[in-house]
């Protein structure tokens, strides 16, 4: 007898609790927490830092019919959303959707994070009073991105000789907003360029606006005949994801038979008198005493005898 009655006053319990729970539960600020009935579909939602981004969002009712529907999306900082976020249907039917394209800017400084954004929907099930919510998490990742530019590109000697070696230098600049990592550059081992000479460079991290030199050398077929040629720079790097990217620069060159013989002048110190405009003043001058001096003796010789 004592078993049943502890039996009967735990189910009494039970029930009173479970009771309590639900009335809680439905007079929570009045809104009821509801089975989804609206399905969120997000793209775009891969942002690159320092730039506006396109944020496409659609809501459509894959349930029961709504009324009263009151639609917010929070964007998390420091993502800065452009235009309307709040979106208020009366009526919302079954196959009902909005769709919303906003704009999003990512700064620089949230490259590389991943942030949470919500969609809240209220609303009211055809029928009822009170107010169902809905909550749907949306993940937002911010990108850095890297644009490498190879400028100021030389080629020493052009033009060069068979069988010489060249130095292709130039400079590396990160026009974008994180580091390139484990870069290197070398050529392509095309002709004239003798396979196996190329001696690459090992540049490394390429911080962004940082301008990074570079000098890649190989060597001419000896074989070559005379032309002009192009040489292909290949940049390797990896970005914060660990992906691996590739940037190629032409640049051309020349090669001939012999190169051009450079006449040299010797300079006597004769030379250098002459070349000083003084001392060929000065030199004039003595000239024309002399004469006017010769020319005196001269006249003074007759007289005398």
């Amino acid at each position: 007898m004592r078993r049943r009655e502890v039996t009967r006053q735990a189910v009494a319990l039970t029930f009173v609790m479970l009771t309590f729970v639900t009335a809680l539960a439905m007079t929570d600020l009045g809104h009821a927490v509801s089975s989804s009935n609206l399905s969120v579909a997000s793209s775009g939602t891969v942002f690159a830092a320092s730039r506006n981004n396109t944020l496409t969002i659609e809501v459509s009712n894959v349930g029961k019919y709504l009324r009263e529907l009151d639609v917010t999306l929070t964007i998390p900082p420091p993502l800065v959303l452009f235009g309307d976020n709040h979106w208020i249907r009366s009526t919302f039917a079954p196959g009902h959707l909005i769709r919303a394209n906003l704009t999003v800017f990512a700064p620089s400084s949230a490259a590389g994070t991943t942030l949470q954004g919500s969609l809240v929907a209220v609303y009211k099930l055809i029928g009822e009073t009170i107010l169902s919510t809905e909550t749907h998490a949306i993940s937002f990742l911010v990108r850095g991105w890297i644009d490498i530019k190879v400028y100021e590109v030389t080629v020493d000697p052009n033009p060069s000789v068979p069988g010489s070696e060249i130095a292709i230098s130039g400079n590396l600049l990160n026009r974008g907003v994180i580091a390139a990592m484990y870069t290197n550059v070398t050529i392509a081992e095309d002709r004239p360029l003798v396979e196996g000479s190329v001696k690459p460079t090992y540049v490394g991290q390429v911080d962004p606006n940082a301008p990074a030199p570079f000098s890649v050398t190989a060597v001419i077929d000896s074989a070559a005949t005379q032309g002009n040629y192009e040489a292909t720079i290949y940049v390797y790097y990896r970005d914060d994801l660990q992906l691996d990217h590739a940037v190629s620069v032409p640049v051309g060159f020349a090669v001939v038979s012999e190169l051009p013989k450079t006449q040299t002048t010797s300079t006597t110190v004769l030379d250098q008198l002459l070349s000083n405009e003084l001392f060929v003043l000065g030199l004039v001058v003595i000239v024309i005493l002399v004469i006017i001096g010769v020319l005196i003796r001269r006249r003074r010789r007759p007289k005398e005898t």
